[in-house]
Parts: structure tokens; C-alpha cells; sequence
């Protein structure tokens, strides 16, 4: 069944990160979209992005939790689409907080499941991570969790299609490491690194949102689509922040390595690669037992020849191209704000600290 944003509501979980925003940004910029639902629980962010997008009247903002079921079947009442995105997403955080970290990743994926069903959406994107593939770490477990989770929705036989959508690094994505470096060495002139021969994939955000909702257009229910990204280490990540933002006695910090951290991240495991077809400027996994209609719509594309995807043997960042990349991101300026800032909002001619 295609869909069509056209006079549409949809309702994206954790709205108010990075992701959410800009996935809000390009459905009101490039759709005719009715309505966008912002749920989330921090009311904080949601007065922000009001803000941010000057109130924009399409924009809904509810304040819920995806742990609550029924508050998440309420807010999801004539939706057509949702957007799952709401996580704890930190790795040392979530080792820290295991349980709470299934109830808001797992569980939680299975309410937005369980609310889709109730009210008859028509489909849902899971955003995944790269964490997911062969995990290390329990951020990583609970989202491979959810994803067998949205997999397994699909064999209900609903109205609802299911669709993931597994990401590696996006750049500017709260608390990543790349944000993280421009802090320090515009406000410290130091930087905290682990090894620099660590490999990950980046990607803007733009475009790494760009195919996510060419994924949930496309998608039929039951696959897991991953977009094609370059990697670099973050020893050169480091050295050109350095070569802009350093004053030239940078001093960089070695710090162990991280509870739960790889040296490389996979997208796709050598156990998925017999079962991964190639698109234009993605992949797509099918599951363990397709069904006939996902056969049938994937049986013409071409199986992918790589063993496994991973940071390490994917497509290289030049020094140019990363350069080019973090400079069109804005993280080679030293326009930041200090993080120790007054925080303040603005009404009308009056300005409230």
C-alpha cells in the first residue's frame, strides 16, 4: 500500500532531539502534511522547538512517555503514520540504567507497536542503530530487541506495516562525540579521545533523515533498511577540529575506552549479507522468513557480495571530504554557545531570564 504525506497526521516519539527536528523540519519544508505530532517528555524542548519553528499550527506537542501505553494509544488517535525515535541512547548511561533502558527502548517499542495496532495506523518507521548488529553493549541488545519486535508485528496480518530503519552516527546528534570535540576546543582548547584508530560511520543529518522517510514511504513491512555511509577514524575526525579549533598547544586527552564501546561498528553482519539486496543509496535486510509479498516486491535486486558491512572495510572519508563535511555541519566554527550560558526564553518584547 503507498502512502502519501498529503493531509496526513503524523506522530513521531521523542520529537524534540536532533533527529526529531529535523525530521519535522523536512516533512513541513517538502510535504503538504496535515498535521505532526510531537510526543515526548521533556516540556522544556517541546517550548524550545514551539520556538524554533515559530509555531508553527501544524506542529502538536503532547507530553507523554513511551513507557505509558495508554497515554501513547491516546495521542496516536487518528494518526496515519508514526515515526518511533524516542530512546536512551548513551551507552555508558544505559549500562548504568539497564532496566530502565529496556523499558523505554524495548517495552517501549512494543507500546508504539501495540498503539499502531489499536488505532489502525497505516505505518510505522523504527529508527534503529548500527549498535543493534552483533551487540556489545545493552544500548545495542534493547535495540535489536525492538527491532525483532517490529519484525515479528508484521505477521499479525493488521492494517499497520512495520518498517526499520537501522542509522550509524549522525553528526551533531545530542551528546556525539563530534559535538562533543568543538565544545572542548573552543571553550578548553583540549580534547578527550579514546584510540584514535577507532572507525565509525557519519553522516549528515539531512541526509541520513532524507532516506529515512525514503524508507518509510518505500517500505512494504518487515524490512530493515540502512543507508549507504562512509567511515573515518576518529583519530582524523580529531585532527581536523584540531587544525580549526586548536591554538596550536591543544592538548588531547587519552581516556579508556568506554563500558560497552566497539573499535568498530557493523551495519550489517555477515550473518544478514546472504539475506541483504542493494538499492541506489541503500540496503535492505529481509528477515529470517520473508513474507511472500516481501520476496515477491525485493526478488529482482541484487544480493549484496561484502561479508558484512562495517566501519572498517566501508567506504572511506577522505581528509577532504570529512573536512568539506564538518564545515557544511557547522562544526568547525566557533560560534557555540558557552555551555555555561544563561538559559533564557523570549515572548513577545519582553525577554524572561
Amino acid at each position: 500500500m503507498d502512502f502519501c504525506w498529503d493531509d496526513k497526521r503524523v506522530l513521531i516519539t521523542g520529537g524534540t532531539g536532533s533527529w526529531g527536528q529535523e525530521v519535522t523540519r523536512q516533512l513541513l519544508q517538502t510535504t503538504s502534511v496535515k498535521e505532526i505530532r510531537i510526543y515526548s517528555r521533556g516540556e522544556y524542548h517541546q517550548v524550545e522547538m514551539r520556538r524554533t519553528f515559530q509555531h508553527d499550527p501544524r506542529l502538536k506537542f503532547i507530553i507523554g512517555d513511551v513507557r505509558d501505553k495508554d497515554r501513547l494509544c491516546t495521542a496516536t488517535r487518528h494518526v496515519d503514520g508514526i515515526i518511533h525515535l524516542a530512546a536512551l541512547k548513551h551507552v555508558p548511561v544505559v549500562e548504568e540504567h539497564l532496566w530502565e533502558a529496556l523499558q523505554t527502548n524495548t517495552l517501549g517499542s512494543q507500546h508504539v507497536i501495540e498503539a499502531a495496532q489499536v488505532n489502525n495506523v497505516s505505518r510505522v518507521l523504527f529508527v534503529s542503530s548500527d549498535k543493534a548488529v552483533e551487540p556489545l553493549n545493552f544500548y545495542g541488545i534493547t535495540k535489536l530487541a525492538a527491532e525483532r519486535l517490529m519484525i515479528a508485528a508484521n505477521q499479525d496480518d493488521g492494517a499497520t506495516q512495520f518498517i526499520t530503519y537501522r542509522a550509524g552516527n549522525v553528526m551533531g546528534s545530542a551528546g556525539s562525540v563530534i559535538p562533543v570535540f568543538q565544545t572542548q576546543l573552543v571553550h578548553e582548547n583540549m580534547i578527550t579521545l579514546t584510540d584514535p584508530s577507532m572507525t565509525r560511520f557519519f553522516a549528515s543529518k539531512r541526509e541520513i533523515v532524507r532516506k529515512a522517510l525514503q524508507a518509510f514511504l518505500s517500505g512494504i513491512g518487515g524490512e530493515t533498511f540502512i543507508p549507504k555511509m562512509q567511515a573515518a577514524t576518529l583519530g582524523l575526525v580529531a585532527e581536523i577540529m584540531m587544525k580549526h579549533l586548536g591554538h596550536g598547544d591543544t592538548r588531547v586527552h587519552r581516556i579508556a575506552v568506554r563500558p560497552g564501546e566497539k573499535y568498530t561498528e557493523l551495519m550489517i553482519s555477515r550473518y544478514e549479507a546472504e539475506r541483504t539486496r542493494e538499492l541506489e543509496e541503500m540496503w535492505v535486510v529481509l528477515p529470517l522468513f520473508p513474507s511472500t509479498a516481501l520476496a515477491e516486491c525485493y526478488q529482482g535486486l541484487p544480493i549484496v557480495t561484502f561479508r558484512e558491512c562495517s566501519s572498517e572495510n566501508a567506504p572511506q572519508f577522505s581528509t577532504a571530504e570529512l573536512e568539506a563535511l564538518l564545515r557544511e555541519e557547522g562544526f568547525l566554527s566557533t560560534d557555540i554557545p558557552s555551555p555555561h550560558a544563561p538559559l533564557y526564553f523570549q515572548k513577545g518584547t519582553a525577554v524572561f531570564h
